[in-house]
């Protein structure tokens, strides 16, 4: 099994699983993510569809798309800055709101549960490997071409 499909593998299942546990059932893997983000940085000021793109390296029509699915259920809504209508601020809905408290408090224990068994030693190296590969794909996308 490759690096890439175990990627995958990992996101896939712990996404669906922290879905599952703490947010709705009608919330997809990417939308999860995204409300978890929203619910842990609404009170530290402003957030725009930008932080969402940088945060989580997806490109800005994916996240158009996946705020508008968003706003259709309920969770959030846009609102044009008066000074410049091309950047919206996403505001959370009361529906959002709702899940606040069980994304908070179940963030820390979720991630105890993903660490359990594993060294601090392990922890390290796994956090320096996945920031040298988030560096490799990022230092690709600068010079425009694939490695192979």
């Amino acid at each position: 099994m490759g690096i890439n499909h175990q990627l995958h593998n990992l996101a896939n299942r712990s996404t669906r699983k922290f879905n599952k546990t703490f947010l709705s059932e009608d919330i997809t893997g990417k939308q999860g993510g995204i409300l978890h983000y929203l619910l842990l940085r609404t009170d530290k000021g402003p957030i725009f569809q930008r932080d969402i793109e940088s945060y989580f390296g997806i490109r800005p029509p994916s996240v158009t798309s996946i705020l508008q699915k968003m706003e259709k259920k309920g969770y959030l809504v846009r609102k044009s800055m008066p000074d410049d209508a091309r950047f919206k601020q996403i505001m959370l809905t009361p529906k959002a709101l709702s899940y606040r408290e069980s994304v908070v408090n179940g963030t820390y224990d979720y991630e105890k549960k993903l660490i359990k068994g594993i060294s601090e030693a392990d922890l390290e190296v796994w956090q320096r490997v996945t920031a040298q590969i988030v560096k490799n794909i990022d230092s690709d996308e600068t010079q425009g071409g694939t490695t192979k």
